[in-house]
């Protein structure tokens, strides 16, 4: 979606999109022409909000069997977030050593 009010320094149209910073997956604004990544107010106060919550749950985690499938123990304060059991929606590759879970809703 081309929001045509704002103009790059470049000349070209800002469109919504996303980016990976800082290992985060965010919304941002981007240039078609010369894709320069911006944010909005609200895009860097969300990026910094999800650096600080990371910073409370962040650590090591182990895999650990139940029954004939593996899972993965996750720590009590994600509780905190609205993490519920059950709530996983999806589970993807992201690369060669890493996985993306998509909870069923947004966790704030």
């Amino acid at each position: 979606m081309a929001n045509t009010k704002i103009k790059c320094k470049c000349g070209g149209k800002i469109v919504s999109d996303k980016t990976l910073i800082e290992g985060f997956l965010v919304d941002c604004l981007k240039c078609q022409k010369c894709d320069e990544i911006l944010f909005s107010p609200k895009q860097a106060k969300d990026v910094l909000r999800l650096r600080e919550k990371n910073k409370r749950i962040e650590a090591k985690r182990k895999i650990i069997k139940v029954g004939s499938s593996i899972a993965a123990i996750l720590p009590k304060k994600i509780e905190d977030f609205g993490v519920k059991e059950g709530m996983i929606d999806t589970i993807r590759i992201l690369s060669s050593n890493s996985l993306e879970i998509k909870f069923k809703k947004d966790l704030f």
